[in-house]
């Protein structure tokens, strides 16, 4: 015999109060991510802001001195720092094969930066 387990109730969503919203307002701390979209043409190793991918909003790659952290996917996987270098505008992959054609390559930064006091 199988035993049967007693289902929990699933609880009521609780608004948040004004207090709560109040508290998150006054994070110290915020981030700004920036997203750049390409395509590979299986033969470049240099992108610029000229080559992403339409239709995918604002998309910009941001000097390097200004961003916090900097990610870069090639085809979905996370690159090693040691196979791309990024300028403002642009990004190189220096990795010793060029990604295939149709490959989506995708460079993700972020910005975290303190909340200036004053704003909220």
């Amino acid at each position: 015999m199988i035993p049967i387990r007693k289902r929990k109730r699933l609880e009521k969503t609780v608004r948040k109060s004004k207090k709560d919203k109040e508290r998150l307002c006054k994070a110290k701390y915020v981030s700004k991510t920036y997203f750049y979209y390409t395509i590979s043409d299986g033969d470049k190793r240099w992108y610029t802001e000229e080559d992403r991918t339409k239709g995918y909003g604002a998309q910009s790659i941001p000097d390097p001195k200004t961003v916090t952290f900097a990610q870069v996917f090639v085809n979905g996987v996370l690159q090693p720092s040691t196979l791309y270098h990024i300028d403002k505008g642009s990004i190189m992959l220096t990795s010793k094969d060029v990604p295939e054609k149709g490959v989506p390559i995708i460079v993700q930064c972020i910005r975290v930066y303190k909340r200036r006091s004053g704003r909220g």
